[in-house]
């Protein structure tokens, strides 16, 4: 057995809010598969994440969408919380997401808003309000607390 850490050292990893059906939830960062995304996530969060390209050949493989512009807020690029498309206790939940890049189109008019689920986001992609560029980048991302579903099927819980 190896020690990470003595006893009484702490050990400190980042949190990162998210949101799924609207409601709040925290997840942490361990591994991207790709070396630009690896760095700008370790700097957002100030914790080292590591570079992992076989993940991308992982069968279980969710959404998240991380927002280019919009709300400011505590999202990896500075803009509203990252939504994922599943949390613990979903059948098709699994910690790897595949990650899609959203961007509100304010050239013809509309104002962002925050957009807190996955069908959220497919009205305003529908309504012509955000496009969604999608990536092949995969980011190992487990949800450590979570809100619950909205129709209460799944209840809030935490590792």
């Amino acid at each position: 057995m190896m020690k990470l850490t003595t006893p009484n050292a702490p050990v400190v990893i980042p949190l990162v809010k998210g949101l799924y059906d609207g409601k709040d939830m925290l997840l942490i960062t361990t591994e991207v598969s790709d070396k630009a995304m690896k760095d700008q996530i370790g700097n957002f969060t100030g914790s080292p994440v590591n570079y992992e390209p076989n993940l991308t050949k992982s069968q279980d493989i969710g959404n998240l969408w991380i927002f280019k512009n919009g709300v400011k807020g505590p999202g990896f690029m500075g803009f509203q919380a990252s939504v994922v498309d599943s949390i613990p206790g979903d059948s098709h939940y699994a910690p790897l997401w595949k990650v899609s890049i959203v961007e509100w189109k304010t050239a013809n008019g509309t104002t962002p808003t925050v957009l807190g689920s996955d069908n959220a986001i497919a009205t305003a992609q529908s309504k012509g309000q955000i496009t969604i560029t999608p990536t092949k980048v995969v980011v190992n991302c487990p949800i450590l607390q979570w809100g619950g579903n909205k129709d209460n099927t799944i209840p809030a819980g935490h590792i």
